[in-house]
């Protein structure tokens, strides 16, 4: 796949080959396929590819519950978090950080699994035991139904932050994913560390997770 994306082949191109020259245009709604019209060409580890030759990477932050804090506390926090994005997002940083506030079912498909493997050892080693059974039984059920129907929902705060890929080729590639992945390191050390009074965790996300996000903007209805 990389070799197709970045143009690799045994014959070496000119260095015009290896430059990212996709724009940004208006959509032709009801013209163009969905991979035509979406900015992201792949995914590269926990990284999505762009287009436009960046590398881009998701980070989920925990809520801070304002309603538990006083009013001094609240503005302690805004004060904090305004010294924190002041720190990474100075006038000379040159950075650019997208925060998303983004409502998503709440994923049971762990429990469901957990209870359906649970139901199954207690068939094998007590199948006499039918309440038991059918008490597992309505949990698979319940949760099933609650993740089929999305009526559980939770917010989810994500920072998106992005590292320009120089040349299409993968030595590139790789070297952005380098240094985009020590950014989200130090970023997530430095939000950690300025809201740590208040539990703040921050994690990138998985590629799985990834694309569960995105899947959920392109298509919320989950049909």
């Amino acid at each position: 796949m990389w070799e197709k994306l970045f143009g690799f082949s045994k014959k070496k191109g000119s260095i015009e080959a290896y430059v990212f020259e996709d724009e940004p245009r208006t959509l032709q709604n009801g013209k163009q396929s969905l991979q035509e019209m979406s900015l992201i060409e792949a995914q590269y580890n926990n990284f999505f590819v762009t287009k436009q030759g960046y590398l881009v990477a998701l980070i989920q932050a925990s809520g801070i519950n304002l309603d538990l804090l006083t009013v001094i506390e609240q503005e302690d926090v805004f004060d904090e978090f305004n010294a924190f994005l002041m720190s990474t997002l100075g006038e000379n940083s040159g950075e650019v950080q997208q925060y998303l506030d983004i409502t998503m079912p709440v994923d049971f498909s762990e429990y469901v699994s957990f209870w359906q493997h649970r139901y199954l050892q207690v068939q094998q080693e007590e199948p006499e035991n039918k309440a038991k059974l059918a008490l597992i039984a309505s949990y698979v059920d319940t949760f099933s139904t609650i993740a089929s129907s999305q009526e559980m929902t939770t917010k989810r705060h994500i920072v998106v932050l992005h590292e320009k890929i120089p040349k299409k080729h993968l030595a590139s590639l790789e070297q952005t994913a380098i240094e985009l992945e020590e950014k989200v390191t130090l970023f997530i050390r430095q939000l950690e560390n300025t809201l740590s009074t208040y539990d703040m965790m921050a994690r990138q996300l998985t590629a799985k997770e990834c694309r569960d996000v995105l899947q959920h903007l392109v298509n919320f209805s989950n049909h």
